[in-house]
């Protein structure tokens, strides 16, 4: 019988347009490494190892999309500190 791979609550941490919550980049590297190993175990079932397959597709998905999001962040926040003059002095 497969066993039905674990879903923990992620931690969040709120978005600064105030949208809803985001998952922390760190609790997306933690469960992306418990699906490795789980995927590494002996006894995993063909099941099993597609359903974590696909789990771990979404987390990467979720993390491009954190580490995207603060990209753009930190290039606003560096136009508006190039912008300031007071920065300049």
């Amino acid at each position: 019988m497969a066993r039905e791979p674990k879903l923990p609550m992620a931690r969040t941490e709120p978005r600064p347009d105030g949208d809803a919550e985001r998952p922390r980049l760190g609790t997306v590297f933690n469960r992306l490494d418990e699906i490795l190993r789980e995927l590494d175990r002996d006894d995993a079932d063909l099941e099993e190892q597609l359903a974590l397959y696909r789990e771990a597709c979404q987390h990467l998905g979720s993390a491009r999309k954190i580490l995207d999001e603060s990209q753009a962040e930190i290039e606003i926040l560096m136009s508006e500190a190039d912008n300031d003059p007071a920065a300049r002095q």
